[in-house]
């Protein structure tokens, strides 16, 4: 992962004909960088443009909320986050799923933290095919906050 943190945050290409999606502008990148608790990297590496190795000079946390960044810049209608804030602190987390929220856009995730229970109100718990049991090996639940953070933390 190389490059500016331009380069890194830039929307990704549309397919199948749809309208190329606009550059982002400098304050924008520079506003998004402060929406996930990112802005600090302007001054630490001297601004937007200059170029790193940055999966050797971010840590994992860093480049979770990097990715964050990312996508609300592009603000998809619907994103699957796989274990996006696993090396997130509780808060961080927090913030950042009130930042996609905000922004509208519907989020489907998959970790294994149960603290992601806070921003869902289902989860879909899968289990292993048994071959010799044709019933469906999946079922989606209602989260209730006070009980599920217990089971959850006790499988």
């Amino acid at each position: 992962m190389s490059g500016s943190l331009p380069f890194l945050m830039s929307v990704p290409k549309t397919e199948y004909g749809s309208v190329m999606p606009r550059k982002p502008t400098t304050d924008e990148l520079i506003q998004v960088l402060e929406d996930v608790n990112l802005g600090y990297l302007l001054s630490q590496f001297c601004g937007l443009d200059n170029t790193y190795e940055w999966s050797s000079v971010l840590s994992l946390g860093e480049q979770q909320r990097l990715a964050f960044a990312r996508l609300l810049l592009s603000k998809p209608c619907l994103v699957l986050l796989d274990e996006s804030t696993s090396a997130l602190d509780e808060a961080n987390e927090a913030y950042l799923y009130r930042q996609i929220e905000a922004a509208g856009i519907t989020y489907m995730s998959v970790g294994h933290r149960s603290s992601l229970c806070r921003y869902h109100n289902r989860i879909l718990r899968i289990s292993a095919i048994d071959p010799n049991n044709t019933r469906c090996n999946w079922n989606i639940e209602i989260i209730n906050q006070d009980t599920t953070m217990y089971n959850l933390s006790n499988q």
